[in-house]
């Protein structure tokens, strides 16, 4: 299956919006628990305190810690996302300007994809695994943090979309989450 695929702005905004709060999704769930986590100590230190008894320092303590590594993660999202989101309007401007369709090819032996800035033909045992989020396809290399090709079944149409679903559970696993 050999598809021509124009660039449309909207399904590209969304696709990389969906691939960044997936990667970002367990982290994101981890730190609002270690906020919930550090403001319970933080009460419960303060209770105890309250009480006179000295053991609601080291409770406060550990919450001060907590709070301290909610901000950290917190920081460290918000410059990754500035950075992606900004790497993703230059990449924007960029299809815009260049104008040329990307071709997608999915046989038995390898996937192809092309564009304006390289042409690649990746045998399947480069995949990690697929991922199907929002009728997207995300076909997830063995490299990086989640670096993945990704087609939407609006590109391509629903028959070839299932076709393509087909083809790939046959070559690599199908992730989760």
């Amino acid at each position: 299956m050999k598809f021509e695929i124009p660039f449309i702005e909207e399904i590209y905004k969304n696709q990389v919006k969906l691939n960044f709060d997936f990667v970002w999704k367990k982290t994101i769930k981890k730190n609002k628990k270690t906020l919930l986590t550090s403001i319970v100590l933080f009460l419960l230190g303060f209770l105890i305190i309250y009480g006179n008894d000295n053991i609601g320092y080291i409770l406060i303590a550990f919450s001060i810690y907590g709070f301290i590594e909610f901000y950290r993660i917190q920081s460290a999202y918000k410059k990754s996302k500035l950075n992606y989101f900004t790497i993703t309007e230059n990449e924007i401007i960029k299809q815009i300007e260049i104008s040329e369709k990307s071709i997608w090819e999915f046989n038995d032996e390898y996937f192809r994809y092309k564009d304006y800035k390289y042409d690649a033909k990746i045998n399947w045992i480069a995949f990690k695994g697929y991922r199907i989020i929002e009728n997207n396809i995300f076909l997830d290399l063995n490299v990086g943090n989640f670096s993945s090709y990704i087609l939407s079944q609006v590109e391509v149409g629903n028959d070839n979309f299932n076709e393509i679903i087909q083809l790939v559970d046959q070559k690599v696993k199908r992730i989760t989450d």
